[in-house]
């Protein structure tokens, strides 16, 4: 990698926030509702994302942070944002009477690409690095301060960009076509992460990390409101029959 003093992580995690909260305006916008309403919702997202994604990190890792808390310091955690999202979309909902079934459902989509445009940060400065790794696309850190410098890794980071992008294709294709995405997209995030975090070297000598054993509810969650509604929609295409 350069040796540059660019803050690329900082960088893309605002990028991919930006991106997650314009395709959340849009879908939003479908549902007519009032236009500070829909500056509340993005405001509340917002909140959600940063809040959830710091308290999460301190949190699990407070050990780490507990003799100097600072928060500019403490990383931010893809489930922390997602936990907090959903948190501040109850208190929205509640507050303005909305139906939260029909809000997650147009949120949903926006919250992989959210997380595929910030690993990419994670990628140029280095940090969730991959495990050791000397196979065709290699990457060789020199002048990171978080990968080991001068050791060859998989490129976890950008490999998780590429399927979290997928996903965010493949729900937004869904989302197009009235289907409630919800329960698939708890699960095949979910999953996504699970699988993905075997390639990081922070899994080393672990059997889950924490990463993996939050991933599990989610993905029981996910499959769970996935074969519900199917059911559901099965009964009623047997009732019109």
């Amino acid at each position: 990698m350069i040796n540059t003093k660019i803050p690329f992580y900082g960088l893309f995690v605002v990028i991919g926030i930006l991106s997650g909260l314009y395709i959340i305006y849009k879908n939003i916008k479908t549902l007519n509702y009032k236009k500070e309403e829909n500056y509340g919702l993005i405001l509340y997202i917002l909140l959600g994302t940063l809040f959830g994604a710091k308290y999460f990190t301190l949190l699990t890792n407070f050990n780490k942070y507990k003799d100097n808390i600072d928060f500019n310091k403490i990383g931010l955690s893809s489930y922390g944002a997602a936990i907090g999202i959903i948190i501040l979309l109850i208190i929205f909902a509640k507050q303005y009477k909305k139906n939260l079934k029909e809000l997650i459902n147009n949120i949903l989509p926006a919250i992989p690409l959210m997380y595929g445009i910030s690993k990419i940060g994670c990628f140029l400065a280095g940090c969730c690095y991959g495990i050791k790794y000397n196979g065709p696309l290699s990457i060789t850190y020199k002048y990171s301060l978080s990968a080991p410098n001068n050791t060859s890794l998989f490129p976890v980071q950008i490999t998780e960009t590429i399927i979290f992008i997928l996903i965010y294709l493949y729900l937004s294709k869904k989302k197009k076509e009235n289907k409630n995405i919800i329960g698939i997209s708890l699960f095949l995030c979910a999953l996504a992460k699970f699988l993905l975090d075997y390639l990081r070297m922070n899994h080393m000598g672990k059997i889950l990390t924490i990463n993996q054993i939050v991933s599990i509810p989610f993905i029981v969650t996910g499959l769970f409101i996935y074969f519900k509604e199917k059911s559901k929609n099965n009964w009623l295409t047997f009732a019109y029959i």
